[in-house]
Formats: C-alpha cells, structure tokens, sequence
C-alpha cells in the first residue's frame, strides 16, 4: 500500500505584522522527498511517527513536500498558492493512493483562506476522492472548525502541551488509517466545541485544570468503540470564528458513541472555565519574586525533572535540600514566540535595570546589533540599543554596555526531548554579550525560540550558572528549563502573545465567547458549534 504524505505546518498569529511569506519558509523548513525523512526520520515530530508506523506496519511513505516556519503573521496568498499549488501537484501526480497523512499545525490562516487548514484538507479530497482515508495530526494549539472534520477520515490531536508526545500521537493517525484503509474499521468523528477559550498561561498540561481535561480525554478513549480522542486547546492570536477549545472524538462506525464521548468532554472543560482563565503576575511581581527566591546555582547532576517519554510534563519534584537551588526562569508571555511573538521584547530587561536585578540571562532577536557586534569582532567592548525594533508593541530599545564573548553561527541540534520533537535548528548568526551590569544577551540572527538549552550550549553559555533566565514562551521552554529551575514564573509582559486578551480586537471570533462574554453551553444542541 501507498500512502502519501505532505502539509503545511504554520501556526499564524493574526495580530503580527510579520506575514508568513514563502522566504520564511525556505528559511526554516521546505523539503521535498527523502529530504523529510532525512530530516525528521530521528526526530520525535509527527512524521517521525507515520515513518515508524510505515516500517512496523509494512506500508510505503511516500514523502511529498512539507513546509514549515516559526509562528508569525498571515500566510501570503503567494506563499500558499506556492506551497499547496505544488504539494497538490505531487499528489495528483503521482497517485493512486491507499490513504494521505497530513502534517499540518491547525491554526494556520492565509490571506485567502482564514481556515487554511480545511482549505487544505478540501483540495486534498478532491484529489483523491470520498472513499480514500486521509488523516491529519494536529498541534494541542489548533482551532479546528467543523468543515476539517467532515474532510478528514481521522483527525487526532496531540495531548501534551509542551508538545513531547508529537511522535506517539502521529504514530497513533498513521495506525487508524491504515486500519481503515484496510476496512478492519470505519472511522466516525464527531467535534464539540462549547464557547471558551482557555488562556495560553493556563495550558501547561503538567497541572490543573489542563491535566484533569486530558485525563478526561484518556478516560473517554476508554469506551466502548472510541478509537481516538483529543481535546485542543485552541490558539487565541488567531482572528477566526473557530477560535477556541474543541474535543473530538472517533469512534467505530458509531456516531452516537462519538458524539456522546465529544461532549463528555466537552462539558468537562466548560464546568472549569473560571480556572481556564486565571491572570498571572505582573512584571515587578515577578521579579521580586524572584530575587527573593534565588538561593545559588544548582549542584551538578541534580535535576528536578527528566522526561523519559511522551507524558505531560510534571511541575518540579522535591529534592529534599536541594530543591531550592537554580535559576529561576520567567516565562515572557508577551513575547511567546511560539505563538508568533517578535522575540525582542524589551520590557524585562528595562524593569531588571531599573530595579537593579543581576545576573540575568535572556536572548533578544536583532540582526542589527548581530551585524555591528561581527564587524567589531569577539572581545569588542560595545554600547548600543538592543531589541524593541520590530513593531512598537515590545517595548523600546535598551541601551547596554558589554563585550562580545562569542559569535556563532546559530547552527545546533537538540537530541533532549524538547516540545514539538523537532532536532536541528538555526538561529542564524549568534553574538554572546556580557553586559557591564552583569547580564547576558543572546542576540540572533533570526527569530529562535527558548525551546532548547543547546541554544545557549552551542555559544558558551550555561543556563544553570544564572540567577535570572528569561524564557520568551509560556509553554515550550519547560522541557529546556524547568529541569534546571528552581521556580517557573509566569509574567503578564504586553505584546502580540499577551495574556490580555482583551487588548486585541477580534473580528471573525464568536459570540458569545468566554471570557469575553457570558456565555451558556447546551450539549444537546449544535449551539456550542464554531459555525453557528
């Protein structure tokens, strides 16, 4: 059997002004082919797992084409006619096929299609017909519409937010569509999608309530006939009526069984609403929080979590005496840039100088700094603005004086597990700066998230030796830091990730929505649904 496989993996912040075009995605990942497998053959991504299951199961992959760039703004209708027009090509070209597996994020929006996703799906069945199953992995920060469901056989989401079940959840696709391509089933799914949103600072899945929501899902996978289930999380930043939780279900050619599974779940997550939205510290809070916190560095070799497989990532284990030791790590809501954020935001940093705050780590994107710090060479003793130079949503540029310790070219790969499975990244040119008021800078080249420690490793800098490590994220820098932390403390920053989300204006999201506004929810109705 032949089973194709191809996507389009962006999740687009609507509110960025940096729009997804097709250079962003040759920047960062367009491959064609074997190149897919030589890339993500020995990583934990999604197509890892369909690459696994093709061997186990004894199926022919067919690698197409995938795409993918770090979270930013609308998808250019160049860039996606580019992209889909020639990944259609392949699948059209190169047919027949037994089944598709597409490995897409679930939040993506271009400037033609506010629900690409579907779009997507649509052309894709076109294609090959209503009797092929064609299956779709999706990221927990989708926003899944109803029109994704009825184009797909199989739509699963993963469960763990940071992401480190990406492979196990894609093995778990390519499983049901192989039986279904088979006949042994007949996949059914059924989406309930009440009107809530949970606010991205509540999705961490390690702790209450996201933990208790998939536990629901896990137990709801438990009945009888149910293949699958998920519970997406939902992306806020996007500007689309589907914006929100969803809970699917697929069952055995049982759609009561689906739909009854879907809204228990359902009904779950909307008696937690409240706690689904909880704000979290503001940032002189955090940072005297943390400057009462910090005891010393960590000893070596103690560590207060190591990951060994796909399960949510726990909050910090006691370790007796040494449970207080490390940095402590502030999570940079505003500049989250897994959701899209401009990574250079500036408003730590400026409140750590005013209040005297030392030994602070932090990375900043800003290719201008990077150019004046290689033209002045390694040792160089530099006063100039850094970061706040994409938009006016970021904070302003701070002036620092520092010597440049180091400059790399942003090349490193991750083989810890690390949120999204991926393995080799690039930051583009890299300076280390060692600043006279006792910080240190990351500047990059390119917009690089705080997912991995080998971001810093690779340039000569040690995490753990810090008092202060500003991660920008909310979510994915826990596998990178939390082993290392002492305390994980969310921060109320502004910008285009904020925590605020009332400082945005929606145009294409529902109503009523909650929080925005009081909202009911009948489980018996189509009510709850994204197209009502």
């Amino acid at each position: 059997m032949r089973i194709a496989t191809l996507g389009i993996s962006h999740e687009t912040n609507t509110f960025s002004r940096v729009p997804a075009e097709y250079d962003k995605f040759v920047e960062v990942e367009l491959l064609r082919g074997a190149e897919i497998i030589e890339r993500h053959g020995d990583s934990n991504y999604t197509i890892a797992g369909y690459l696994e299951a093709s061997r186990e199961l004894d199926f022919e992959l067919v690698p197409l084409m995938f795409a993918r760039t770090g979270p930013i703004g609308t998808i250019t209708k160049d860039a996606y006619d580019r992209l889909a027009g020639e990944m259609l090509g392949m699948l059209r070209d190169q047919g027949p096929w037994g089944a598709v597996l597409i490995a897409n994020h679930g939040a993506a929006v271009s400037e033609e299609f506010p629900d690409m996703d579907a779009e997507f799906a649509r052309a894709i069945r076109e294609i090959v017909g209503p009797d092929i199953p064609v299956g779709i992995t999706l990221d927990m920060h989708s926003n899944i519409s109803r029109d994704l469901i009825e184009r797909t056989t199989a739509c699963v989401v993963w469960r763990t937010n940071p992401h480190l079940d990406t492979r196990i959840r894609g093995r778990k696709t390519a499983d049901l569509i192989y039986d279904a391509a088979l006949g042994k089933t007949k996949p059914v799914q059924w989406i309930e999608t009440p009107p809530v949103l949970v606010n991205i600072v509540r999705q961490f899945t390690g702790e209450e309530p996201m933990k208790g929501l998939v536990d629901d899902a896990i137990t709801a996978n438990e009945r009888p006939g149910i293949l699958d289930t998920s519970v997406a999380e939902g992306y806020p930043y996007a500007d689309v009526a589907e914006m929100g939780m969803s809970f699917i279900a697929i069952a055995d050619d049982d759609l009561a069984a689906a739909r009854e599974a879907a809204r228990w779940m359902a009904v779950r997550a909307w008696d937690q609403r409240v706690e689904l939205n909880v704000p979290v510290p503001s940032i002189i809070d955090a940072l005297t929080t943390a400057e009462d916190l910090y005891v010393g560095p960590k000893p070596e070799g103690v560590t207060n979590f190591v990951p060994a497989d796909g399960s949510a990532l726990a909050a910090p284990v006691a370790d007796n005496e040494h449970s207080h030791l490390g940095p402590i790590v502030l999570m940079d809501v505003g500049d989250n840039i897994g959701g899209g954020s401009s990574a250079d935001s500036t408003f730590i940093l400026a409140q750590a100088k005013q209040m005297g705050v030392k030994g602070m780590l932090l990375s900043l994107y800003d290719p201008e700094a990077v150019e004046a710090c290689v033209a002045a060479g390694v040792g160089a003793e530099m006063t100039f603005e850094v970061g706040g130079k994409t938009d006016d949503m970021h904070g302003e540029p701070v002036l620092v004086t520092g010597q440049v310790r180091a400059i790399s070219d942003g090349d490193f790969e991750e083989t810890r597990p690390i949120h999204g499975g991926y393995r080799y990244f690039s930051a583009g040119t890299c300076i280390r700066l060692d600043t006279t008021d006792d910080h240190t800078i990351l500047l990059t080249g390119r917009r690089s998230g705080n997912t991995s420690r080998e971001q810093m490793y690779h340039i000569g800098i040690w995490p753990e030796k810090y008092r202060v490590i500003v991660a920008k994220g909310v979510v994915s820098p826990r596998p990178a830091y939390q082993p290392i932390a002492a305390e994980v403390i969310l921060v109320n920053t502004p910008g285009v990730t904020t925590a605020d989300l009332e400082t945005f204006t929606y145009e294409r999201r529902r109503i009523p929505l909650y929080p925005f506004e009081e909202a009911t929810y009948d489980p018996g109705s189509r009510l709850g649904d994204c197209d009502q």
